[in-house]
């Protein structure tokens, strides 16, 4: 009678996880592979030898932390764009911490529009800069010379943006 019973019981569970596990639908799981909000990639370019490097002592910060942000690649830095504004700030410090410190702020200016991906993802935000994709908030000690637009649409972090000239 308990051995009736046991097959009943693992009878009844196989069951229910069964039932439970057709229930799902595929937009019920959110893979790894889904495509988040992509960051904005610059590329930090020296004029004069038009060579694309980092500035000595160079450091990101976002306007509103305390948080300094570090070149994460080789080539280039992913600098995340505020999702519920049309524009983010930074300031961009080369020489830190030395007598000769400067910091020029940057504000990035772009339209957002998001993408529904499922209901298990959510949206996907995307960027489109703005007819001035970048103003300098700081003018007088600028070391940023200019901007070159690579890529007005942030779409993903496969190419550069930005090209930011020093």
């Amino acid at each position: 009678m308990a051995l009736q019973n046991n097959l009943k019981f693992r009878f009844f569970w196989v069951i229910f996880i069964f039932v439970l596990l057709s229930g799902c639908e595929q937009d019920d799981i959110c893979i790894s592979e889904v495509a988040e909000t992509p960051e904005l990639v610059i590329l930090m370019i020296e004029l004069e030898s038009k060579s694309r490097k980092t500035p000595p002592g160079f450091l990101i910060r976002p306007i509103g932390t305390d948080s300094l942000l570090t070149n994460s690649r080789n080539d280039s830095l992913a600098l995340p764009l505020k999702r519920n504004e049309s524009n983010t700030q930074f300031e961009f410090i080369i020489n830190q911490g030395q007598e000769n410190e400067n910091i020029d702020t940057l504000q990035f200016n772009y339209n957002r529009w998001d993408r529904f991906i499922s209901s298990a993802c959510g949206f996907s935000a995307h960027y489109i800069f703005k007819e001035n994709p970048l103003t300098l908030l700081n003018p007088g000690s600028d070391w940023i010379k200019g901007v070159i637009i690579l890529n007005d649409t942030v779409f993903n972090e496969k190419n550069a943006h930005l090209g930011i000239l020093y």
